[in-house]
Parts: structure tokens; C-alpha cells; sequence
């Protein structure tokens, strides 16, 4: 692995320090560019110096984070950066998305877990450049790159048989057919970073050895080129000599064989867009648009498997999507009465006329299932506190791709909390009482999430991070923070241990970095507060 330059930004000084103290940047392959208070001096530099990995705040003055990936992606410098901060806030973590920020890290951050971010985000980069330079040398390659640019129309029409021919792909094909499979992952799964490239090849390879399996079963042969893009589907162009080979009999034989791909991995549903049989390479490109829209508009389908949609010979005008207006009053007024028919009859009410009505794209989906899991918040809260974290669950929504899920899921999540105001708050006491013991016996584990604890208690991790604050009037992150702290200070009035000793014992890898987070809960560092007088 090369040298990677990488930049530090945050406007708390402690913090711009601890980033060069938490890990040995020099012997992990990372030479620092540079460490900048504020968004605004880091743009400054990077204008003239653009870096590898940005590891930066999003909350500062003068140009905060978001502001600067916005311009990094304006001017295309071609960077990884990491958000690493305290806020919680759906704004902030919905904007980031939408930015293709590479990672999205909460403070208090571990070593590893920065170390293994900005790693990722090397190898990343390492992946990407290796594949661009071999893109010069290999015909696969070459072929693919032609393929994507004949399927989304950047080729004239008077050259596309000649490059054709260039990247080998024969001039005695009777008849062609494009076809797209979305590889979406279910409920509850994601697909690691990093490792998109390697599931669309793993896939790419799968799809050709069933390609063999489907000609040894028909006696009938045909071609299979993979179009070279950044898109995490996979955008296929099919060849065959016979002029009939591609009728509906035989595309269902296929596409029935690629569908058992999924029961191979229950991570994974695939969906499988398919055009018609053209006869001339140049009709390619309206075929694909054709597909592209039936694969965009997956998410209207029912049920949760793997499907085939089929291309119209005409691609319908753009749907006007009207702007949804939620009864969120009423359905807030249901959740907090405990209603909880009453919430199922809503949820339904709205999602119902997206498949049969009204046109709703996938994104604004989210949106609205994002909206009434906040109105769902707010039907926990005791009062509207903006520091409930909204985040967990807008990491979970980006992972549903159909009506059917956001439904399913919006219904269960709401129906939970119903049901717990109808019962009264008893149980919250409870779960919160419970909540705080696993912390008090497990804060020396460094990696402790809420994750942790809501598989603990069986409860959502949503549902939990609302209870906790408002329940214990901190969010988990300050209250953990404090138990390791009071710990470790009783530590080091009564015992003899290191300050190394003390980290490792509440929870913390680097001594460094505890002593930071130390410093600034109790205003002096382990070392003063152990030479205090008692």
C-alpha cells in the first residue's frame, strides 16, 4: 500500500491534538497534511492541495463540514472524507448521505475503530486506482467501459459498429438484449464498505456460471458483457448469433436460473430488469433507458423476494410525484393514546395509494417512512427534545428498498410504542433501570453500543435511545462517558494502577486518548486529579 496524505479538521484544540496522538500516523502508512480549525482554512489549503482522507467535524464555524464536502464535490477533487462528531442530528446524517460521504463516525471514537476507517477508506482508494490503471491494459476492461457507454448513449450512432468491433465483440449477432440486476440487501443487513466491487464481481461471476449451466440445459449458446461503471448493479448487454434466441420462453429460463443465486445468501434480494430482444446494436441505449426505469421503480413491486420486471416498448413519461402531505397530528395524537388499530389504519392509508394512485420514487419513500418514524419519536418523548438521536433509524431506513418493507417496518416500530403508552409508563422505568445496570457492568467494554444493550432487552435500538434520555435525561453517549469516568477517577484515589491501567479498565485502548476525554470532563488531567488532596 502507497502513502496516503491525510487532513484533520475540527475547531476544539484538544481534539485537533488528539487526532495526531490517538495513532502513529507515519508508521500506518499516513503522512498528516495538515490540521485545520474550521472548514474555511481546510478549503483554503486544499484548493491548491488535495489530500487523500479528510477526517473532519461537522459542526464549526465559518464553513462547517457539510459545506465542505459540498464544495470537495463541486470542484470533483477526487478525496475520501470521514465525518467524525458528537452531533446526532437526522439533518446533519441525511445530508452527509446524500454527499457520498465515505464514513459517518460518533465521538467518542476508539483508535481502532478511527485507524480502521481511514485504512478502509486507503484501501478504497488503493482499489480504485488499480482498477483504473489495469483499465488501460485489459480488453475485458475496454469492453466493458464500451459497453457503458453504449448503454447510456455516449457513443454516435455512426461509430458504435466500429468500436465495436475494436473490443471484440463480434458482428454476427442476430439479436441482443439488456438486462440490469439491482442486488439490494434486506432488512437488517448492509453490505460493508468497501466491498461493493467485490459482491458485483462475485455476482458477475455466479451470473456467468449459470449462463453455462443455461446453455448445457438448452443446447443454445449466447454472450454476456458486463458494463464497467460505479453503479453497485449490474448493467449486462447479451449477444446471440440467433435471431430468435431472446423470446420470452427462454429469457425465463434465465432469468429463473439468476434468481436462485439468492437462496445461496440470505443477505441478499435481487431484482431483475429486463429489456426486449433488439436486432440492431444501435437500438441498445433506448432498450436501456427502457430497463433503467423499470429497475428504478422496483421498489412499487409487493413482497420482499427476488423479482423480474419486464421493459415496455415505451418508456411513460416521468410521473408527477405530488408532494406528500403525512397526517402526522393525527397520527401522533393515535400513537400517544395508545391507539394502536388506529396507528396500523394510518400507516396503511398513506402507503396504500403509492402502488395504485399516486407515483412515489424510492428516495421519497424514505423520506416519508424517515418522517413518521420522527413523529413516532415524538409520541415517546415526554417533551420535544431535539437531542434524541434520529440517527440509528435513518441508518436502518437506507437499508429498506421496497413499499412493502417501509411499511412493515414504520408499522412495527410505531405499533411498539403504542402499545407501551397504552400500557403506561411502568415498563419504561423498568427497561431504563435495566438499561443503566448493563452499563454499569459492562462499561469497561470498549466497544459498548446501544446496539448492545437493545439486543440485551430484546427492544429496538430506536425505541431505546429514546427511552434512555428520556428516562435518564442524558443520551447514552454522555451517560457512558460519565460512568467511565467516575470510575476511573475512583481508581485513581484508591488504588496504585497506572493511568494505562485505568484506561483499559473503563473501557479505553489508548491512554492518550482517555486522558483527553479525562482532562475535559474534570477540567485537569489523571495525573493532577490523583495528586489531589482527599
Amino acid at each position: 500500500m502507497r502513502r496516503y496524505s491525510i487532513l484533520f479538521i475540527d475547531d476544539e484544540e484538544f481534539i485537533r491534538e488528539s487526532f495526531l496522538k490517538l495513532v502513529d500516523w507515519q508508521a500506518h502508512q499516513f503522512d498528516v497534511a495538515g490540521v485545520f480549525k474550521n472548514g474555511e482554512s481546510a478549503w483554503d489549503y486544499l484548493s491548491d492541495h488535495p489530500v487523500d482522507i479528510i477526517v473532519t467535524d461537522i459542526n464549526m464555524p465559518f464553513m462547517d463540514g457539510i459545506d465542505l464536502l459540498e464544495n470537495i464535490r463541486k470542484a470533483n477533487i477526487r478525496t475520501r472524507v470521514l465525518f467524525l462528531t458528537g452531533y446526532e442530528y437526522f439533518e446533519y446524517a441525511h445530508k452527509a448521505l446524500q454527499l457520498q460521504a465515505f464514513d459517518f463516525l460518533l465521538k467518542p471514537v476508539t483508535t481502532e475503530k478511527l485507524l480502521n476507517a481511514v485504512e478502509r477508506a486507503a484501501f478504497d482508494i488503493e482499489r480504485e486506482e488499480a482498477a483504473e490503471k489495469a483499465a488501460d491494459k485489459s480488453l475485458e476492461l475496454s469492453r466493458s467501459d464500451f459497453v457503458n457507454r453504449l448503454l447510456y448513449g455516449k457513443i454516435e450512432k455512426e461509430n458504435i459498429q466500429k468500436e465495436a468491433k475494436e473490443v471484440c465483440i463480434s458482428e454476427n449477432v442476430g439479436c441482443y438484449l439488456v438486462m440490469v440486476a439491482v442486488i439490494d440487501t434486506l432488512e437488517g443487513q448492509k453490505i460493508a464498505d468497501g466491498e461493493v466491487g467485490e459482491l458485483k464481481r462475485e455476482f458477475q461471476e455466479k451470473i456467468l456460471w449459470k449462463k453455462q449451466e443455461v446453455e448445457e440445459k438448452t443446447g443454445e449458446s449466447f454472450e454476456i458483457y458486463f458494463a464497467r461503471s460505479l453503479s453497485p448493479n449490474i448493467h449486462m448487454l447479451l449477444t446471440a448469433k440467433k435471431k430468435e434466441l431472446f423470446m420470452p420462453d427462454f429469457v425465463q429460463i434465465f432469468t429463473e436460473s439468476l434468481l436462485t443465486l439468492v437462496e445461496e445468501n440470505a443477505k441478499y434480494r435481487l431484482t431483475l430488469a429486463v429489456g426486449r430482444r433488439q436486432r440492431r446494436i444501435e437500438q441498445i441505449p433506448e432498450s436501456f433507458t427502457r430497463v433503467m426505469y423499470a429497475a428504478d421503480n422496483r421498489h412499487i413491486l409487493k413482497g420482499k423476494g427476488g423479482k423480474v420486471v419486464y421493459a415496455s416498448d415505451s418508456v411513460p413519461e416521468q410521473p408527477k410525484e405530488e408532494k406528500v402531505i403525512l397526517p402526522t397530528d393525527t397520527f401522533l395524537h393515535h400513537i400517544r393514546m395508545g391507539m394502536v388499530e388506529e396507528v396500523k389504519q394510518d400507516i396503511r392509508k398513506i402507503y396504500e395509494p403509492f402502488r395504485h394512485k399516486e407515483y412515489i420514487s424510492l428516495a421519497s419513500a424514505k423520506m416519508v417512512t424517515i418522517e413518521l418514524a420522527i413523529t413516532a419519536f415524538k409520541g415517546e418523548m415526554a417533551s420535544k427534545d431535539e437531542s434524541v438521536s434520529y440517527l440509528y433509524y435513518l441508518n436502518h431506513i437506507q437499508q429498506l428498498n421496497t413499499l412493502d418493507e417501509m411499511e412493515e417496518d414504520i408499522t412495527r416500530f410505531a405499533v411498539q410504542i403504542a402499545a407501551k403508552r397504552k400500557e403506561g409508563g411502568n415498563h419504561k422505568k423498568k427497561i431504563a433501570e435495566q438499561a443503566l445496570e448493563y452499563v454499569k457492568q459492562n462499561y469497561a467494554k470498549e466497544d459498548l453500543s446501544l446496539n448492545d444493550i437493545a439486543e440485551y432487552l430484546n427492544i429496538s435500538v430506536p425505541y431505546l435511545a429514546v427511552l434512555f434520555k428520556q428516562e435518564t435525561k442524558q443520551n447514552f453517549g454522555a451517560h457512558l462517558l460519565e460512568s467511565r469516568m467516575e470510575a476511573a477517577k475512583e481508581l485513581l484515589r484508591t488504588t496504585s494502577f497506572s493511568v494505562s491501567e485505568i484506561a483499559e479498565k473503563v473501557g479505553y485502548s489508548s491512554s492518550q486518548y482517555f486522558a483527553v476525554c479525562f482532562k475535559k470532563y474534570t477540567g485537569v488531567s489523571p495525573g493532577a486529579y490523583r495528586k489531589q488532596p482527599e
